[in-house]
C-alpha cells in the first residue's frame, strides 16, 4: 500500500485528495470534500453566505472542530473576502499585491514560497489573478438591475388571520384586498386597499398591502410611494419590509445610486431581518 493511502475494513474504495484521503464510507459520515477544488472551490464563500444545506453546513462545522488548519483556511478566506467588499478596487488591488510580495519574502534566496494545502495553492493562485485581472471573474459576473431583482426579489408571502369584522367594515375590505392578493388579482387587492385608506389614511397596513399588489404587478412608481409611506412614518411593524421592497422597486426602475443607498442602509442595520441578502446584492452589483 502506498504511503498516504489507508483503507478502513468495510469500506469500497480509498480516494486521495492532496494530502487528505477521503474513505468510501456512509454518505452521513464522510466529512465534507473540502479540497476538491475543481468541484467545491467556492465550499468556504457558501460557509460564509449561509448558502450550503443544512446537511452539508453540520459536516463541515465538524470539520472545523476536528482541523485547526481548516479554521486557518476560513479565517484567511474572511479575510479575502471581507477585503472584496471594499468599493476601492485600487486599494484592494494594492493590497492582495503585498500580500502576494509578502509571501515570496518568507524563504529567503531565489526558492519561491510554497503553499502545502491545495487551498493555499487555489489561494494564492486567486490572489495572482485578482491583480492580474480585476475583481468581476473571481467574484462571478457582476449582475444587471433586472438579474439582482430575478434572483433575490421574492413576492411577499401574505398569511391571513381570521379576525372579526368590526363595525367600520375596515376588516372586511382587508380581508377582501388580501385575498384578491393572494389568488394574484392584484389591480383589484389594490382597489381595496386604496377604499380603506380613504377611511383611514394612517393604517398602513393597508398602505404596505397596497405597495406590495402594485409591486406585484410592476407598478414599482405607486409601490414605491406606498413603501415611501410606510417607511417614514416609522411607528408600525411593516416598515422593515417596506424597506426591502422598496430597494426591489428601485431595482426594477434601474435606479442603480438610490438603490444601492437603501441596500446599504439595510445592509449596516444589525437587526435587520433583509440584512444578509442586501449585502449579498450589493456585492454583486455593478460598479
Amino acid at each position: 500500500m502506498h504511503a498516504g493511502v489507508h483503507a478502513v475494513p468495510g469500506s469500497t474504495g480509498t480516494r486521495i485528495y492532496g494530502h487528505y484521503w477521503l474513505y468510501m464510507v456512509p454518505e452521513s459520515l464522510k466529512p465534507l470534500n473540502i479540497y476538491n477544488m475543481k468541484r467545491d472551490r467556492h465550499i468556504l464563500q457558501k460557509y460564509l453566505d449561509k448558502e450550503l444545506s443544512e446537511s452539508d453546513f453540520n459536516r463541515f462545522e465538524r470539520e472545523l472542530k476536528a482541523s485547526p488548519e481548516l479554521m486557518g483556511d476560513l479565517e484567511l478566506y474572511k479575510e479575502v473576502d471581507e477585503a472584496l467588499s471594499d468599493t476601492e478596487v485600487l486599494d484592494f488591488r494594492a493590497q492582495l499585491t503585498d500580500l502576494r510580495e509578502e509571501t515570496r519574502r518568507i524563504d529567503s534566496g531565489r526558492r519561491i514560497f510554497r503553499f502545502t494545502k491545495p487551498w493555499h495553492y487555489a489561494a494564492s493562485a486567486a490572489l495572482a489573478l485578482l491583480v492580474a485581472i480585476g475583481l468581476a471573474t473571481v467574484l462571478g459576473k457582476p449582475l444587471t438591475n433586472s438579474e439582482l431583482f430575478a434572483k433575490y426579489m421574492k413576492p411577499y408571502e401574505l398569511v391571513l388571520t381570521n379576525r372579526s369584522v368590526d363595525n367600520s367594515g375596515i376588516q372586511y375590505l382587508m380581508n377582501q384586498g388580501q385575498e384578491y392578493y393572494l389568488i394574484g388579482n392584484y389591480a383589484r387587492a389594490v382597489g381595496y386597499f386604496d377604499e380603506i385608506l380613504e377611511l383611514n389614511d394612517e393604517m398602513f397596513e393597508a398602505e404596505f398591502y397596497k405597495g406590495a399588489s402594485n409591486f406585484e404587478n410592476d407598478q414599482f412608481v405607486d409601490a414605491s410611494k406606498s413603501f415611501t409611506r410606510v417607511i417614514e412614518h416609522n411607528d408600525n411593524l411593516f416598515v422593515q419590509k417596506a424597506e426591502w421592497y422598496l430597494a426591489g422597486c428601485l431595482l426594477a426602475m434601474d435606479e442603480t445610486d438610490r438603490a444601492r443607498r437603501q441596500l446599504a442602509l439595510i445592509a449596516s442595520s444589525a437587526n435587520h431581518f433583509y440584512k444578509d441578502d442586501a449585502a449579498k446584492i450589493l456585492k454583486r452589483m455593478k460598479r
